[in-house]
C-alpha cells in the first residue's frame, strides 16, 4: 500500500458531486480540490478566507477497473486555497487499501493529517498506525511522506511489530509502501517466539 497516490475520484455528497484528487496515502491519505463547480463558495468565512470547502463524515472510495482500491473515511475534511494550498484532516483520517482480489492490502490511520500541495509533503500526527501488506505494523506519533523523494520518514519514537519481533527505536526512513525500512536508532528488540507472544501483543 502506498501512503499516497494521485488519482481522480468523486467527492460524493447529497445531490452534489465535486471532482477532487486523492493523494493517499497506503499510510496519509490526502485530498486536494482539482475543480470546484460551485459559482460561489459559501463556506468562506471572515476568520479564514482561504477555506474553500468542508466535508463532514466523509466516506470516499477510489475504484479502478470496477474494483475498489482505496477507502478513505474522515470525520472532517477542510480544503484551503491561497498561495500555499493545503488539505486538512483535523479530526483524523482512516484509509484501507485493497488488492485485486478485494483483500486488505494495507491500512493507515491517524488522529490528524495535513497535505501541502505545493511542496508535495504530507504529514500524519497523533497515534499514527500503518500496516503493510505483510501485516507489519508501525506505530508512531508523527509520519511524513515526501512525494518527490518517494520516501516516508519520522524522527519520532517508533514501534514496529512483525511476525517474529517487536522493534523499538527513534526515527525511521522507508519506501512508500512500508516494505523496506530502516530504524535510525534502535533502542531494543523483543523476540516473539510463540503464538502466545503474538496474542499478548496484538495492539
Amino acid at each position: 500500500m502506498y501512503l499516497c497516490f494521485v488519482k481522480p475520484i468523486m467527492f460524493i455528497r447529497k445531490g452534489n458531486y465535486i471532482l477532487c484528487c486523492l493523494f493517499f496515502m497506503g499510510a496519509l491519505f490526502c485530498l486536494s480540490s482539482c475543480e470546484n463547480n460551485l459559482k460561489t463558495v459559501s463556506l468562506i468565512t471572515a476568520q479564514d478566507k482561504n477555506l474553500q470547502d468542508v466535508e463532514e463524515n466523509a466516506s470516499i472510495f477510489y475504484n479502478d477497473s470496477a474494483k475498489t482500491k482505496f477507502h478513505l473515511t474522515s470525520a472532517r475534511i477542510e480544503i484551503y486555497g491561497g498561495p500555499d494550498p493545503y488539505t486538512l484532516y483535523p479530526k483524523g483520517v482512516n484509509i484501507d487499501a485493497y488488492d485485486d482480489s478485494a483483500h486488505t492490502d494495507g491500512h493507515l490511520d491517524a488522529g490528524y493529517a495535513i497535505e501541502h500541495l505545493n511542496s508535495k509533503l504530507y504529514e500524519a500526527d497523533n497515534n499514527v498506525s500503518v500496516v503493510n501488506r505483510k501485516g507489519e505494523r508501525l506505530n508512531t506519533e508523527q509520519l511524513f511522506w515526501d512525494e518527490i523523494k518517494h520516501t516516508i520518514y519520522t524522527n519520532k519514537f517508533v514501534r514496529i511489530k512483525t511476525a517474529k519481533q517487536i522493534i523499538y527505536g527513534d526515527g525511521l526512513i522507508s519506501n512508500e509502501d512500508f516494505t523496506q525500512y530502516k530504524i535510525t536508532n534502535i533502542r531494543g528488540t523483543i523476540q516473539l517466539d510463540t503464538p502466545e507472544d503474538n496474542d499478548k501483543d496484538k495492539k
